[in-house]
């Protein structure tokens, strides 16, 4: 996702309050330096605390769509009489749509007004919708999803540099905290309405109700935005077409043969085109790096990962989003395929990881304003541990897990998980000077969606490659052990890398503060 790239320029163009701006004094409470130290202390009014909401619901659709087919994707599978590998290639139509879009919608947003960019991207949303719920065939369900993926990847970019353009100073913090717990939320809401609405049947329309729902959803969000989100734009570059076609590229070479190389056998051209990738990403560095020294406007500039907090910030972002993809894959399909769970019961059975979201998301704004970046290795613990705990439930006898059974590691998964998302893009963000803060915002959610992409994809693999092995429950057993185990292992490295980024950033604060 890509945000502004000056939000200075959002700021004229827009009746809320601007970005931060340097003033000068001693720092007073509540407030937060700015590119140079300087606090901010600009109120925020009434209408932009009620544009929040409406701009959050627009990552919340764009995110829990993400996840809504994990839940019902065997029932999916049964109906369309499709193969793991297609339905596979269904989460992968939008994984890599959606990633490869986002810097583009928010060039497209900055030049053309992020209100307008958000209205017509949810517009689009909405047809996509209707067609994945009218899909006759997997190949026609994935081309809707493709389409899906690409219309989020014009609105979900807006969120954020919306933020970033109007919120100032601790304002700005709330604001992203809300905006960690609507992703969140969302990743949780998506699996158990997923798999409600295939065990209710409403309508008798089954799995396609699912899609249905996003089309009225996304027009009342639209037709809300209209009316409450004030326009902003940033800076109007030029869009890098020749950038967003490679960046688009790398990421089908590597999304691809991950999501469905495993079901299909792994062909010649899955290997082919897992080599090819990373040949092609090399490229569209070289021609980011040729395009910025040229004095032109990259898709992604290169100079802005000289920022050491910035970059340190990314890898926590991540290592973080892979596992969290992977989690939210293979979990559902575990309970359900490998437990003999009803859509329902995995649904409910996942009630208690999403209570311990919602405790975390209601602990977290204390927490981070009393230890700031601490909360996020505390997190990746307390996570890397209750995953282990989990992959020790399996391994000693999977056949015999419940709900009951993996309800204590399955609620401290999701504390854990609240404590690092919710905080995470703060502290990311936390140090990027005001006139970079729009692109940095952009290459941050490209990053944690390609990353949850690369979750689902790669994970996913795993976790069917080896359910396919042993005859019976074994497999399953497995299969859940291993992702288990390497979620955990994700966790601890997350951790290592938010204990090197939260010092990056407090000496910069020091820095800046003398």
């Amino acid at each position: 996702m890509t945000v502004a790239s000056s939000t200075d320029s959002s700021a004229n163009s827009s009746t809320m309050p601007g970005p931060d701006r340097p003033r000068s004094g001693r720092r007073s409470a509540g407030s937060t330096p700015g590119a140079a130290g300087a606090p901010v202390t600009a109120p925020v009014s009434r209408a932009a605390w009620r544009a929040l909401p409406i701009i959050l619901l627009g990552s919340f659709l764009a995110t829990s769509n993400f996840f809504v087919v994990n839940v019902a994707l065997p029932t999916i599978g049964r109906s369309l009489d499709s193969s793991a590998a297609m339905l596979q290639l269904v989460v992968a139509a939008y994984s890599v749509s959606y990633a490869a879009s986002l810097v583009a919608g928010g060039r497209l947003g900055d030049r053309y007004g992020r209100r307008r960019a958000l209205v017509v991207g949810l517009t689009g949303f909405a047809v996509a919708s209707v067609v994945c719920g009218l899909a006759s065939d997997a190949w026609l369900l994935a081309g809707g999803r493709l389409v899906q993926g690409a219309a989020a990847g014009i609105f979900a970019p807006q969120v954020l540099s919306t933020i970033q353009a109007t919120y100032p100073g601790q304002a700005r913090q709330r604001a992203l905290a809300a905006f960690g717990a609507t992703l969140g939320i969302a990743c949780v809401a998506g699996q158990l309405y997923g798999g409600a609405a295939v065990a209710f049947d409403l309508a008798h329309l089954g799995w396609r109700v699912i899609f249905f729902t996003f089309a009225p959803l996304s027009l009342l969000v639209a037709g809300l935005a209209v009316r409450l989100v004030p326009e902003t734009r940033g800076v109007a570059v030029p869009i890098d077409l020749r950038g967003a076609a490679a960046l688009t590229l790398s990421l089908a070479l590597l999304l691809v043969p991950l999501s469905i190389g495993a079901s299909a056998g792994w062909p010649a051209w899955s290997w082919v085109s897992l080599a090819a990738a990373p040949v092609a990403a090399y490229g569209f560095v070289r021609g980011q790096a040729t395009r910025e020294r040229a004095g032109g406007s990259p898709l992604l500039p290169p100079s802005l990962f000289r920022l050491v907090a910035f970059r340190r910030g990314l890898a926590v972002v991540a290592v973080f989003f892979v596992g969290t993809g992977g989690f939210l894959l293979t979990t559902g399909i575990s309970l359900q395929d490998g437990l003999g769970m009803t859509p329902l019961g995995s649904g409910f059975a996942l009630a208690p990881y999403a209570l311990g979201f919602l405790v975390a998301s209601l602990a977290v704004p204390r927490l981070v304003g009393r230890y700031a970046a601490r909360v996020i290795v505390v997190g990746a613990v307390v996570l890397a541990a209750s995953l282990a705990a989990a992959a020790a439930q399996a391994a000693l006898g999977y056949a015999q897990l419940g709900a009951p059974a993996l309800a204590p590691a399955l609620a401290a998964i999701g504390f854990g998980q609240g404590l690092v998302m919710i905080p995470v893009f703060g502290v990311v963000l936390a140090e990027i000077p005001t006139d970079r803060a729009g692109v940095a915002s952009g290459v941050l959610t490209t990053t944690q969606q390609a990353a949850l992409a690369v979750g689902v994809a790669a994970l996913g693999a795993l976790f069917f490659q080896l359910a396919a092995g042993p005859v019976g429950a074994d497999g399953w057993r497995d299969a859940t052990v291993a992702v288990f185990a390497c979620e955990a292992a994700l966790a601890l490295l997350t951790g290592l890398f938010a204990v090197r980024a939260g010092g990056t950033v407090r000496r910069a604060r020091e820095v800046a503060g003398r």
